[in-house]
């Protein structure tokens, strides 16, 4: 069980990404997606639940007034400019406060809150009809050519190509039931050709009996004719088979083909619409800045739909950390001779097996002093880092090198974000900044995620793989190139730009078998955010295309593997996590990365709660009373698998998505083997009806997550597993 510190911290850090995730949200919602209302609402609700259970009340004030907000205009409220401001400050306060968890940010978050009461204020004389969607907040007409709306990249009244794919993946539905159609024609043709190949086979064997030597003697002249017409027969059958079943076979490859092309063009986009909305992002920010800034979007490229869905927040967050961290005030600018406009320009490119996007802006660059002071406190020797070794350090969870919250900075959302998106598709985050000139950011990503190209490499019990775009170069250790220094072995590579040494790390000691480089092994140079560095290796094979499952289905799990490939012997190829290959490397980890579920012991109990943080922590206290404890995230799942494995007691949210508590209890009362289970209900809510209706169906207790006490769970839930 993880200690109430140790959740506290995972709830810290888990803010910034769910900060992006609202301010996302509401954005979205001002340009027009009125369904981002919801999910805004349900995510500050969750906030505010694991907030009150941990005893943060800052962050659970702050997340119940901004939901007030949203309630409000939810419920019919006009939203005007005070209302965006309100809530993007309040998202930005809650950033401050896991960033700086000792309450820094009190002064400024008094400020935040009076905005909020003053928003939701103005939005109480609302006379739009109770329970109607509010429209989303449109702009001025006379600012609609500023910056509103996205750039077109096509030609306004160009017809779509239907040969191309469109901006948002559609499956066309009468292509696939042709095709369907099709198919079930063939197959039903191959069957006709099995019944074909049957009767052959059953000539063949009277064919056999005709010519058995032990036949009749007497009959021998009967025999060859039958001889000869059976064996006419089967050899004008088979050749009839032989034909029909080419013909099948060719028909069946080509309807396959057609229908893989069809599901292709479903499941690729063009980047257009990303484009667009990196546009749209990046003059929202400079507008909310204040600041002048030129972006720059150029190329295109297709993808995956689902690698643009993880590539999207990531690109929108690197566009407005450009703008808010990047490009400095115009009166900086003068000084340092640059134009008074800031430029940011993303540029898309297009390779056989990925897409490169560059995110370059003409800021002020990383600022490492700055850095560096914020690294102090926990990180030993920080002031005597080099800037390209403070790199990695940006990708820390909640870090944050802003002083206050402004428009859109101290919510501590850095690059973590994006090293999370881009490195769950197998991609890559390269940065290169100089002070005072300004900041390179790559992002490398596969085009799509049905398969990917590797290099199998070995490491004693290890079958692994690295993808081939994180592979600079491989080398053979030579004693030469080979050197150990205070810091560590290190590799010589030379290039046209001279030569450079780049860590070295042996991967069965990453892996935890141990070892050192030794002259004559081969070295994979990869790439990384602050540069290259090497493993060696037992051995490696010529890059490869393979199909990739999910390591989650691996009965062990580690950080180090993103996904895993059968091999034709039925084992596995572990597919490593770049990112993280070189962060266990710098550093050995506290655990081995393999590690085997363990297994738990009766009775058993299910949690079901939607917000994270609250649910571990429940289950945590469950599992030092010695129980065994399921997770579900809402009421349908927690119902399923309720009937699935029934448990001794259950603890339920009441507010979730797709089921509420209070349905899930009724549910339960209603199900054979499940009425008499105690249920203890925590909630937010203080709704005296639902509190009373729980009760009518037997709930065991109503705890509020405000006023949530440890030790009064503990003795509710010993009381229901002992039948008091």
């Amino acid at each position: 069980m993880r200690s109430r510190a140790d959740l506290v911290a995972a709830f810290h850090r888990t803010m910034p990404d769910r900060v992006a995730q609202a301010t996302d949200l509401w954005l979205g919602y001002e340009q027009g997606q009125s369904g981002n209302l919801q999910v805004l609402r349900r995510l500050l609700h969750t906030l505010k639940g694991e907030a009150h259970m941990l005893e943060l009340a800052a962050c659970g004030d702050l997340a119940e007034l901004a939901e007030d907000v949203i309630d409000a205009v939810r419920g019919g409220a006009r939203p005007t400019q005070l209302t965006g401001d309100s809530l993007l400050g309040a998202l930005e306060g809650l950033g401050l406060l896991s960033a700086s968890p000792r309450g820094d940010a009190a002064p400024e978050l008094e400020i935040v809150k009076e905005t909020l009461r003053a928003a939701r204020a103005e939005l109480g004389g609302s006379g739009l009809p109770a329970g109607e969607l509010a429209p989303p907040l449109a702009p001025p007409p006379e600012s609609v050519h500023e910056s509103v709306l996205p750039p077109r990249l096509d030609p306004p009244d160009a017809p779509p190509d239907p040969a191309q794919p469109t901006a948002r993946a559609a499956l066309d539905v009468e292509a696939v039931g042709a095709l369907l159609q099709e198919l079930q024609r063939l197959h039903g043709e191959r069957e006709v050709i099995q019944r074909r190949l049957r009767e052959s086979q059953r000539m063949l064997r009277a064919l056999l009996v005709e010519i058995d030597p032990r036949g009749a003697p007497d009959r021998f002249a009967e025999r060859i004719a039958k001889t000869l017409g059976y064996g006419a027969e089967i050899e004008r059958l088979l050749g009839a088979v032989r034909a029909d079943s080419s013909s099948n076979e060719f028909a069946a490859g080509r309807a396959l083909g057609e229908l893989d092309e069809v599901v292709r063009r479903a499941s690729v986009v063009r980047t257009e619409r990303l484009l667009n909305q990196v546009s749209l992002a990046a003059r929202s920010a400079a507008r909310m800045l204040g600041k002048d800034v030129e972006a720059r979007v150029e190329g295109t490229g297709l993808l995956d739909a689902a690698v643009e869905r993880r590539l999207e927040p990531a690109l929108l967050h690197l566009v407005r950390n450009a703008i808010d961290h990047g490009i400095e005030p115009a009166d900086v600018r003068a000084r340092r001779g640059k134009p008074a406009r800031g430029t940011v320009a993303v540029t898309v490119i297009q390779t056989d097996a990925a897409v490169r996007i560059e995110v370059k802006d003409d800021g002020g660059g990383v600022d490492f002093a700055r850095l560096r002071e914020v690294l102090a406190p926990s990180v030993p020797g920080a002031w005597s880092l080099d800037d390209a070794e403070l790199i990695p350090y940006l990708f820390a969870h909640g870090l944050t090198t802003s002083r206050s919250v402004g428009a859109i900075s101290g919510r501590g959302v850095g690059l973590d974000i994006v090293a999370r998106e881009i490195g769950a598709l197998g991609g890559q985050v390269r940065v290169d900044s100089k002070p005072g000139l300004g900041t390179t950011i790559l992002l490398v990503v596969p085009k799509n995620l049905h398969g990917e190209e590797v290099v199998p490499i070995s490491s004693g019990r290890f079958r692994c793989a690295v993808p081939t775009h994180a592979v600079h170069s491989v080398v053979l250790l030579e004693d030469e190139e080979l050197l150990h220094t205070p810091d560590g072995p290190r590799v010589r590579l030379t290039s046209g730009a001279g030569a450079e040494l780049a860590p070295l790390y042996a991967l069965g000691a990453v892996l935890g078998d141990g070892g050192q480089p030794e002259p004559g092994d081969a070295a994979l140079v990869l790439h990384h955010a602050a540069g290259l560095f090497a493993v060696s290796v037992g051995g490696y094979e010529n890059p490869r295309l393979v199909a990739l499952v999910r390591s989650e289905e691996m009965p062990v799990t580690s950080p180090l593997v993103r996904a895993v490939a059968p091999t034709a012997d039925g084992e596995a190829m572990l597919l490593l996590d770049v990112e993280r290959l070189f962060a266990y490397a710098r550093q050995a980890p506290r655990e081995a990365p393999f590690a085997a579920a363990e297994q738990k012991r009766e009775p058993l109990a299910l949690v079901v709660e939607d917000a994270p943080v609250a649910r571990e922590l429940l289950c945590g206290i469950l599992r030092s009373l010695g129980l065994r404890v399921e997770e579900a995230t809402d009421g349908r799942e927690g119902l399923a698998r309720a009937r699935a494995a029934p448990p001794d007691v259950v603890l339920t949210d009441l507010e979730m998505p797709y089921m509420s508590g209070l349905e899930l209890v009724a549910e339960l009362r209603r199900s054979p083997g499940l009425a008499r289970v105690p249920v203890v209900v925590l909630t937010t809510a203080a709704q005296e009806q639902s509190e009373a209706a729980l009760r009518g169906l037997g709930v065991r207790a109503v705890l509020s997550k405000q006023r949530f006490v440890e030790e009064e769970l503990r003795r509710i839930i010993a009381a229901s597993l002992g039948g008091a």
